[in-house]
Formats: structure tokens, sequence, C-alpha cells
């Protein structure tokens, strides 16, 4: 068996922890906050990918990738590197400015910081150049690890810039070949679920979501039946959403996810 084929470890580092956390979002929210927002999760999913693939891919790949990485982490240290001059020039500013007469006193401001802050606050990075690569990377090796977790990182730029069409074919591309890698497989599966919800596609979304649900073990369980019975209740289907949400507080009732269910469950119109 080649030692590509490998599932995800059997423990749970802080990463990968933290990782589960931030999925969460997209799992547990009712649109919009089930749409694709806060993507950044894609640099977290990518850097914790790379590390748990490192031993099971070819040297070459992983020079090849890291390359890429690299302008993605350029683009991030670009924009650090702006923020943080604006940043200083708003500091200078405001220490020549005169102290607030108590410590509960509004700290004092000029037009010249509220600019200089509506500056800092509109600055973003500009991952086009890293995506182009990524994307050029996964076409190349779309059925390897390392093309798969480039390909979703792809399709996550591709998504945060609204560009659904294109982050679903990706998804969905990657999800047939990355059954074998279980943290890329649902990862694709959350975000691909969250790009169908926001096109309004509920029936291939709850089709994923069944995916999901047969896939998800431990901690992704219940975030996973809690998504499916979101899905079925923004498609009014009470019926089966109540079934859903009342199996997510009957088996994982001590649960985060059991209390959403409950809430959600609330709005449930009753059936008379």
């Amino acid at each position: 068996m080649s030692s590509e084929k490998t599932t995800q470890p059997r423990g749970l580092d802080a990463f990968q922890v933290k990782v589960l956390e931030f999925l969460a979002g997209i799992a547990q929210n009712p649109k919009p906050m089930l749409g694709v927002v806060g993507l950044v999760l894609v640099a977290l999913v990518a850097g914790y990918g790379i590390r748990y693939f490192a031993s099971h891919k070819s040297d070459n790949r992983r020079v090849e990738l890291s390359k890429v990485d690299q302008v993605y982490d350029d683009e991030l240290t670009k924009i650090q590197k702006q923020r943080e001059e604006l940043e200083k020039k708003r500091d200078t500013l405001r220490a020549a400015l005169p102290s607030p007469a108590s410590p509960e006193a509004v700290p004092p401001t000029s037009p010249e910081i509220a600019a200089l802050d509506t500056q800092i606050a509109a600055l973003k990075p500009d991952h086009k150049g890293s995506a182009d690569q990524y994307k050029a990377f996964y076409e190349k090796y779309p059925k390897n690890a390392e093309g798969l977790l480039a390909g979703l990182k792809y399709a996550a730029f591709s998504a945060e810039q609204k560009q659904l069409e294109e982050a679903q074919k990706v998804l969905e591309a990657i999800i047939k070949e990355s059954a074998s890698y279980s943290i890329v497989h649902t990862q694709s599966l959350l975000l691909l679920i969250s790009v169908l919800t926001d096109r309004d596609q509920l029936d291939k979304a709850l089709e994923y979501s069944d995916t999901f649900v047969k896939a998800a073990t431990g901690e992704l369980k219940p975030r996973a039946l809690l998504g499916k019975g979101q899905i079925q209740f923004l498609k009014k289907d009470y019926a089966n959403a109540q079934t859903t949400l009342n199996q997510v507080i009957n088996e994982h009732g001590n649960s985060m996810e059991a209390e959403r269910a409950r809430s959600l469950l609330a709005l449930v119109p009753q059936q008379g």
C-alpha cells in the first residue's frame, strides 16, 4: 500500500484542534453566517496539511509547493509592512495630542488619525498571484495530496472573491479524489457546503451534508449533523430538520452544537 494513502493521525495536536474549532464557524451557522466568510481558514488549513503530508510526499513536489507557499507568505508580509508603517504614523500623531483628562475619557483624535485608521482597516493582502500558482500546481498534481491541498487553497480564494461557480467546480473535483486524505476531504466538504448554500443550491448542499455526516467522526460528528439540520431548516423541510436537530441533542447532549440545535429547534414551526 502506498504511503500516500493515509488517513489523519490518531491524536489531535493543538494546531489541529484550532483548525477544527475554526471550521465550526462554517458548519454551525444558518445563512448568511454559513456563507463563504472568514476564509482565512485556508491559510490555517494549508499550513497544517502541508506539515501533515510532509513525510508522505516526494521531495520534488514538496520543494515545488514550498515555492508557492513563499509567494503566499510574501503577499502577507507585504501587507503587514504597510500596516506597521501606517500604525507607526498614527501612533506618532497620537503621541503629539494632549493627554485625556482622565483614564476613562475618550482618547483625543484628529482627522489625520481617523484617515489612517480607515486606511489600516482597508488593508487586505492581494493573493491573486499565489492563487494562480496554487491553481497551476493543483492542475499539475490533481490526484496527489500536495495538489489537493493547493486546489483547496485556490478554491477558497475563488470563493472569497465571490467566484462561487469556479470554487464549486474545483471543490467537487477535490472531494472525488481526496477520500483517502480525511483532513483535506472534510475541509473541502465544509467549504463546498458553504459555497452551495451561498448559491442557493440547497438540494445539492444537503447531498454533500449527508456525505459529510457519514465521513465525520469525533468532534466533527455533531457539527456535521447540526449543519445538515440547518440546511433542512433553510429548505423549510421542518419535519426532517426537527429529526436531525433532535439527533444532535440526543446523541451529543453536552456539546455546544446541542445548545445551538435547541435554539434552532425553537424556531421550527409547530406541525399542526
